[in-house]
């Protein structure tokens, strides 16, 4: 059954407006960010770096710009430039057609949101798949996003339940595991049906490097197997260097998830194999009102943007109706921002208490209270009120003259409450001013008494992190509790925090012993360590497989040979573009990367540079198992990749 079999949607068990699931969802975002950054003494220098970076490439956009495109064209892959939203789905639509794609996958991409690409691509006739668990569900629902990392935070898991039965036409019980598996199930056979994937891309550099963060594996799956790739951008991401991504690297996820990395970071940096060739790759650069934006001194800030969703996360308005209250793609104090530019322009700045908690939380530190309240004071809604309540204000600030005309006020609101002029609440007035009630109890006795133990309640603000003990500013970027142990205890220690595990091997007839055991089918890399232990797995009368012509087989177990790993992050870097032994673990329950030693102990700053001098391909860290939480925020691992990832420190020799 397809979903577009469905030309209405589901609507009978959801409904847009306040949601009780929006609040609890945001508190456990909230609350896994706190967590995390009480172990990061060196948050705000990373915020410092982050925006130096993000200013300086505002005020380079041109030069970067022509440079990216140099690059990619370098590389092999084609760019297209787009002034606005009409623009952008109309390239979007030659590419297919000129490639004749009937059926397309998408990963989650706000970009893609904001041009409205899903009905102009349904419109010329395409079939257009989320693979994102999130906005798979939203799809089904014939709602927008509810959010910028998590689009169906405003459904609870019955809801959820009910759409999957409804359009997927099986039941499942409704508990996030269950609808995530059955989700995964129905998604999986489209990605390999596909014509054309269709990503986002979080940062792009001009040495021609595309970085892109996901935890599902959809991601990995939309840019690998379509026979045409293309990748969407708002001008905005590009940055100065690639160098430039470490400390992005480190505040992105743990603002948007708290998890110190995303389960996958790709890099594309050249055309990626296929079976029959080279695949196909473009990217659209979009306009649409960002150089407008750009040209303001003010609000230039707001593309420093990450699109975490912090800012959202904390913000009282978010809570009640998440984006579906604001009306527009990009909600929150962001949004407000980017309203007035990006299209359709709009003013929605009065959907802000100016409580402050977005600007203290936001991780490249946009100054959103202040140029929000910076807008209000230009803003045409409300003059009125603003006028009523700037001539309020001047008399309250005569307190005399304000006595003088509460008598008169006061009959007004008798008047009013009486005739029924509309304003009843008038008529709840105390019976005695607060300045004659002064004089009559004494300043003492008001200011005392049965009030002195009240406390009013605290402002809204973000959560504030536990002071790091003996933290100093001065210590090196990167610096952890770990300082005395080994690397590898370091690694080992982080990738258990990511739900996988590392274990030390020697030599093949060890390492294939240990496969014995492994879920089968077992399929290994074409690497020359495993031609090795493919020969001892012949002598225990293992039945196993080596990759080579066959692409992305079923597998219970696959094992691949990884390029190094970060012990900071519990990353292992591996080789996501180099022909059938790097899809292996697409249809995998289990995956074991196998690490050569030597190269297990890299930095962020080190592997960064490792992947630029790599050259042309697509290197992918992996961070833990694949995972989702998209259901009620509940963590769910092996969402759309491997179950289970183990690291093995391999020693090619006993």
């Amino acid at each position: 059954m397809d979903i577009t079999t469905h030309p209405e949607p589901h609507r009978a068990a959801v409904s847009l407006g306040r949601s009780p699931a929006i609040r609890p969802a945001a508190h456990r975002a909230l609350a896994a960010r706190d967590l995390l950054l009480s172990d990061y003494p060196l948050w705000e220098a990373w915020r410092g770096q982050a925006r130096a970076s993000k200013t300086e490439a505002v005020a380079r956009l041109d030069e970067l710009l022509g440079e990216l495109e140099q690059a990619v064209t370098a590389w092999g892959g084609r760019v297209l430039r787009a002034r606005d939203a009409a623009q952008a789905r109309q390239l979007i639509l030659n590419v297919a057609r000129e490639h004749g794609v009937e059926t397309v996958v998408k990963s989650k991409s706000m970009t893609t949101e904001e041009i409205g690409l899903n009905p102009a691509l349904a419109a010329a006739g395409l079939q257009v798949m989320e693979t994102d668990l999130g906005e798979f569900i939203v799809q089904l629902a014939g709602h927008p996003p509810a959010h910028l990392t998590a689009p169906a935070l405003h459904l609870n898991r019955h809801q959820i339940a009910d759409l999957f039965a409804a359009h997927l036409g099986r039941r499942s019980p409704a508990e996030p595991e269950a609808l995530a598996r059955q989700a995964t199930a129905y998604l999986k056979p489209h990605f390999f049906k596909a014509q054309m994937g269709i990503t986002g891309v979080n940062f792009a550099t001009p040495e021609g490097a595309l970085v892109l963060l996901e935890n599902e594996s959809n991601l990995r799956f939309t840019a690998t197997l379509p026979k045409v790739h293309l990748a969407l951008m708002g001008l905005e991401k590009v940055i100065p260097r690639l160098a430039d991504v470490e400390p992005m690297l480190r505040l992105l996820p743990a603002s948007a998830t708290g998890q110190r990395l995303t389960a996958l970071v790709h890099f594309i940096q050249g055309l990626k194999v296929q079976p029959q060739g080279n695949q196909i790759f473009y990217l659209v650069i979009l306009d649409n009102g960002r150089r407008r934006l750009a040209a303001d001194p003010e609000l230039a800030e707001a593309l420093y943007c990450l699109r975490c969703g912090a800012c959202l996360n904390v913000c009282p308005i978010f809570q009640v109706g998440a984006a579906h209250l604001y009306g527009r793609v990009y909600p929150g104090a962001i949004g407000i921002l980017l309203a007035p530019c990006l299209a359709p322009v709009g003013d929605i700045c009065d959907l802000c208490t100016q409580c402050g908690a977005c600007q203290e939380i936001c991780p490249v530190g946009i100054r959103l209270a202040d140029n929000i309240r910076r807008l209000r004071r230009g803003s045409r809604r409300f003059r009125q009120l603003r006028g009523l309540t700037a001539a309020a204000g001047m008399v309250l600030s005569h307190p005399r003259g304000y006595r003088r005309l509460e008598p008169a006020a006061r009959g007004l609101a008798w008047l009013a409450a009486r005739q029924g002029w509309g304003l009843p609440g008038l008529s709840a007035l105390s019976p005695e001013s607060f300045h004659r009630r002064l004089r009559g109890l004494g300043r003492a006795t008001l200011m005392g008494g049965e009030d002195q133990g009240r406390s009013l309640p605290p402002p809204c603000q973000a959560p504030r992190r536990p002071a790091p003990d003996g933290g100093d500013a001065g210590q090196l970027a990167g610096k952890e509790d770990l300082d005395h142990d080994s690397p590898y205890s370091r690694l080992a220690k982080r990738l258990r925090e990511a739900g996988s595990s590392l274990t030390e091997v020697k030599g093949p007839a060890d390492l294939a012993r240990r496969l014995a055991a492994a879920p089968a089918p077992l399929w290994l890399e074409d690497h020359p360590w495993l031609r090795q232990v493919a020969g001892e797995l012949k002598k225990l009368g293992v039945k196993h497989g080596i990759a080579q012509a066959e692409w992305a087989p079923e597998a219970g177990t696959a094992v691949t040979v990884g390029l190094g790993a970060i012990p900071e992050t519990g990353s292992v870097l591996v080789d996501s573009g180099a022909g059938p032994g790097a899809v292996l673990a697409f249809r995998a329950g289990k995956q074991i990367v196998l690490l050569p030693r030597q190269s297990s102990r890299l930095s962020l700053a080190q592997a960064l540079e490792y992947v630029r001098r790599r050259g042309p391909g697509l290197v992918s860290w992996l961070t833990g198992p694949s995972r989702t939480a998209d259901i009620e925020k509940v963590l769910v691992l092996g969402a759309q990749g491997p179950l289970n990832l183990e690291i093995f420190l391999y020693q090619e020799e006993a």
